[in-house]
């Protein structure tokens, strides 16, 4: 009877052993990469969902402001700066969306019109202008909502390019209920409005006149149309089979607006 094992079986056994080892870890890798593809997509999709939940409940802004109501959701993608004047970065690796309240006044206007019409005669806006303990005036946000970033490293990209290379999506969503009718309405702004910045400049400067009408400047600009997120789990610039493409149908009245287009749907707007 044969003891023990020769050193072919051994090696046998190492190489077996280790290729099962390799293919359990690349499973394993490629379930992890997987997910956080899935969530960073989801996320993002959920992210836009979640203000038009916001934005079906009416409200007042509070804090002793009565003459104020809150009538949906500014989403600016493209911002350069924080509030506090701080730089945000440009290479994908800190960008950021804000969420704003679009606030006017609380007594509907007279007339009839459309969403832009109206808000304009309620004067619109996504700042104030309040006093301070001593006296001074100062530009402020009604309100911060809540901010955004790309989870797994993911980035938000656009469906165009700039000199032939990727581009972070750049552009304002503004959900709004009409005043009257109660209707959410979706239009969007191919621009960066940076609110932040104005911000900061205004007080600095003192002048408040380039704040005044801040968001009824561009309402005439804003837009229904289909906004498209391409959502890239590679980072920026990156390139792959993967990259989704989230979609704000034409005038989304709700959260089932908010489509993910399937790869192979021929609807892709995101294949470069």
């Amino acid at each position: 009877m044969k003891d023990g094992f020769t050193l072919v079986e051994v090696a046998l056994f190492l190489a077996v052993t280790s290729l099962l080892f390799v293919g359990i870890v690349a499973g394993t890798q490629n379930s992890i990469w997987q997910q956080r593809y899935n969530d960073s997509v989801q996320n993002f999709a959920n992210f836009i969902r979640n203000v038009y939940s916001e934005v079906s409940n009416p409200q007042s802004i509070g804090n002793g402001r009565s003459d104020l109501a809150i009538y949906g959701r500014l989403i600016t993608f493209g911002q350069e700066t924080n509030l506090d004047g701080t730089s945000i970065g440009t290479s994908g690796a800190e960008q950021k969306a804000f969420v704003y309240d679009v606030v006017g006044s609380a007594f509907n206007a007279a007339g009839t019109g459309d969403v832009t019409t109206m808000l304009k005669r309620l004067d619109a806006n996504v700042v104030v202008t309040e006093t301070d303990e001593d006296g001074e005036r100062q530009v402020v946000p009604v309100g911060i909502v809540d901010t955004y970033t790309p989870i797994w490293s993911a980035t938000i990209e656009s469906t165009e390019t700039k000199d032939g290379a990727a581009k972070l999506f750049e552009g304002s969503i503004l959900i709004v209920r009409h005043p009257k009718s109660g209707t959410i309405n979706t239009l969007y702004y191919d621009g960066v409005i940076d609110v932040n910045a104005i911000i900061a400049d205004a007080n600095y400067r003192e002048d408040y006149a380039s704040t005044k009408d801040l968001l009824v400047d561009y309402l005439d600009e804003f837009e229904l149309r289909d906004v498209d997120f391409c959502v890239n789990p590679y980072g920026f610039g990156g390139t792959g089979a993967l990259i989704r493409d989230v979609r704000i149908i034409k005038n989304a009245r709700n959260s089932s607006g908010v489509e993910l287009i399937d790869l192979d749907s021929g609807e892709d707007r995101c294949r470069k």
